[in-house]
């Protein structure tokens, strides 16, 4: 039986009232208000430099905490003017021109090692320096210009500000409704390894790629959630509601990550009976219930209690006594049992929350900020990445080359009207990675291709102007709103827009200028390919091994957390919170570089199968943590002397796995405390056993991969 959930809320509503859809709409409504009111005032050409420079700054407003967007926009606005100022004093001599705009494309694009926050200013600094290479303006005019660039600049501010208070929630419900959404596909995929006709190594490979998407939307929530100071100060219902539901959709991923069983074993043992296939039904309907309260929370309803996933455990557990006075072993099953009941609490509890008033405890709020990933200005660590060993510093010397190339060719040997459109190109598709790049160049392309032809149709049998303007608006949200999820979408929406507003401006060869888009469109995506590929390109095979040194470390830092927790100690709960979100995070990068390097030539690639293999492991060994996790929260935090032998020589495995890939002796300090006890307990010595094992095998396969090089 299946919940019907996915009736409550169609897909397309949901859309409607995502984060995406609401940003779109509010930087289209940022951008064109300027040009639709100087319009009416017979200003039009003020109206577009206003619009222009709201457009720049829209570009720093990505979600996250208010003072954060707040001061990325008043950044970009002090850089939008003096670029401006620059730009507009020396586009008129070439020599200037070819010294500037290397020196700035290298400076703006290292901005990259402070977030992607910090990126998208550099990003928009440059936009403004491309944009102004081919003005031609006296002195006066540029000071005017730059005035009004800035001027759109902080009236996006003021809009994007202003509507963030009218509806301050909104953003926190939609980021952490996406993040259920995720986890709830994660705990889904799980449910296919109890079906014996699914591929278990395709589930894996499926279920590892899932965890990078969880940890990047748990990553989002926390920067919304734990650096907004209203969220945390205010008492307020729903904002406790918030918080509380993801801390308890947190430790719910954690119970979905301590569930891995040996599924082979399982399937040989129980398939005749058939209670495999009731389990994969009961964490079917486990990940819809989480669906659906996700689905609650992002469009601002209440969800309804759905008990089915209950009452199914009940039904199940008679099952398994059953088995039991069959004769038949069940000690597995019962594990699988006592862990889904623990995740079905969770939701229980998140069912609570809408029901009745929560409190976040003082200790949570004391804490709670620590857990969100703070990155500092620092010009030390600007001075550390000027080198070639560092990938940001490879990609911003490339795009500083690649650009200089573009312009010289495009002043000297390119007659098209937009020349600056192949700078622009560049700028949007060349990535840090290759396959990046790659991934831009084919969605820029098909979108542009695709979209201009969409164009072209639009403005030949389309006459009415009041009809094109809506035509306009509709293109400007959707291209907004699809820019973070669906690239080539957004391109393909963009093309016919940007015709569009050339038609309303009075450029009216719609066939030239769809010509010169494409054209400059392949121009410049093939000498962002050929510069990826040739210009200090930074394979992933170079780097991964500094991410599973990275890993095994926060592995291990994971396990020494998890040994030292103790239920009345606030600090060694927030030491294994710590160490637990690092390990999410060390495990997203090591995986999203496994998948690039998959995306890169087959003779640039390194280890693959290793990789692969490796990344099982310490995803298994983290899996077992968290199972040592569950006992030491639910039972009595002691060991015997077996159990502490055992996990010390695990620890101690995994110091010399990290020592083989660093190629050094480094001693990390691993040291735990143990409660030590007379008696001992199975469960325990079977996952301090699997530890030991796992370990040993990541020891042998880090020998390996170092000793290919």
């Amino acid at each position: 039986m299946r919940l019907p959930i996915s009736k409550s809320v169609s897909s397309f509503k949901q859309f409607l009232l995502s984060q995406y859809f609401y940003d779109g709409l509010k930087i289209t409504l940022g951008v064109i208000l300027p040009s639709i009111i100087c319009y009416q005032l017979d200003q039009l050409q003020i109206g577009i430099t206003i619009s222009l420079g709201a457009l720049f700054v829209s570009i720093t407003d990505n979600p996250g905490a208010i003072s954060h967007k707040r001061n990325a926009m008043i950044t970009a606005n002090v850089f939008i003017f003096i670029m401006a100022i620059i730009i507009g004093f020396t586009n008129r001599f070439g020599i200037l021109l070819a010294i500037e705009i290397p020196v700035f494309c290298f400076v703006f694009s290292m901005f990259t090692i402070y977030g992607a926050r910090a990126s998208s200013v550099g990003i928009a600094a440059l936009l403004v320096m491309i944009v102004g290479i081919d003005q031609h303006l006296n002195p006066t005019q540029t000071l005017i210009h730059a005035l009004l660039l800035v001027s759109g600049g902080i009236w996006y501010l003021l809009f994007s500000m202003t509507l963030t208070q009218v509806l301050p929630y909104r953003p926190a419900e939609q980021m952490l409704g996406e993040c259920i959404f995720e986890i709830a596909k994660y705990i889904k995929i799980k449910s296919d390894f109890y079906d014996s006709k699914n591929n278990k190594e395709i589930n894996q490979r499926a279920l590892i790629d899932q965890q990078i998407l969880v940890n990047q939307a748990q990553e989002n929530v926390r920067e919304i959630l734990f650096k907004t100071r209203k969220l945390l100060k205010d008492s307020s219902p729903q904002g406790n509601l918030l918080i509380m539901s993801f801390i308890d959709v947190v430790d719910l991923y954690e119970h979905a990550m301590e569930s891995h069983q040996n599924y082979d074993v399982l399937h040989n043992e129980y398939d005749s009976t058939k209670i495999l296939t009731n389990f994969q039904k009961i964490i079917f309907n486990l990940s819809e219930e989480l669906k659906y309260i996700g689905l609650c929370i992002h469009n601002h309803e209440t969800p309804k209690k759905i008990p089915l996933t209950a009452d199914l455990l009940v039904g199940i557990k008679s099952q398994i006594d059953a088995l039991d006075q069959k004769g038949i072993q069940t000690v597995s099953l019962k594990k699988i049992l006592v862990n889904l009941r623990n995740m079905t609490q969770r939701v229980e509890k998140m069912y609570a929350y809408h029901q009745s008033k929560t409190n976040v405890p003082d200790a949570r709020k004391n804490e709670i900020h620590t857990l969100a990933t703070h990155q500092q200005l620092d010009w030390k660590l600007f001075g550390e990445n000027l080198t070639f060993k560092s990938s940001i510093f490879r990609h911003s010397f490339r795009v500083a080359i690649v650009c200089l190339i573009a312009f010289i060719f495009a002043r000297n040997f390119y007659t098209g009207q937009f020349s600056y459109w192949i700078l622009l190109t560049i700028l949007v598709i060349l990535k840090p990675a290759f396959s990046q790049t790659k991934k831009r160049n084919y969605e820029r392309i098909v979108g542009t291709v695709a979209g201009g032809l969409l164009g072209i149709l639009i403005l030949y049998f389309v006459k009415d102007l009041n009809f094109k303007f809506w035509l306009l608006l509709i293109f400007m949200i959707l291209t907004y709103s699809f820019a973070r999820i669906k690239y080539v979408v957004s391109v393909f929406f963009m093309t016919p827009f940007i015709l569009l507003m050339f038609d309303f401006i009075g450029q009216n060869n719609e066939i030239l200028l769809v010509k010169e888009r494409i054209l400059d469109t392949f121009i410049g995506a093939g000498i962002a390919s050929l510069a990826s590929y040739f210009i200090l390109p930074s394979w992933e095979s170079y780097q991964i091994k500094k991410m599973m040194s990275e890993m095994i470390y926060k592995n291990t830092l994971y396990l020494k957390s998890v040994i030292n927790y103790k239920t009345d100690n606030l600090s060694t709960q927030l030491e294994y919170r710590l160490a637990r979100k690092e390990m999410y995070v060390s495990t997203s990068n090591l995986s999203s570089a496994f998948q690039r390097m998959l995306n890169e030539p087959k003779r640039k690639q390194q280890n693959v199968n290793e990789a692969n293999k490796f990344i099982l492991l310490n995803n298994l060994f983290a899996s077992n943590v968290a199972s040592i996790s569950y006992l030491m929260k639910e039972e009595k935090p002691q060991f015997s002397d077996k159990e502490i032998r055992e996990i010390r020589k695990s620890i101690n495995l995994m110091k010399e796995s990290y020592n083989t890939f660093n190629k050094v002796l480094i001693e990390v300090d691993f040291n735990i405390n143990l409660n030590i006890s007379d008696e001992v307990n199975n469960q325990q010595i079977e996952l301090c056993n699997n530890l030991v094992q796992i370990a040993s095998e990541i020891k042998k396969l880090s020998i390996k991969i170092v000793e290919a090089d």
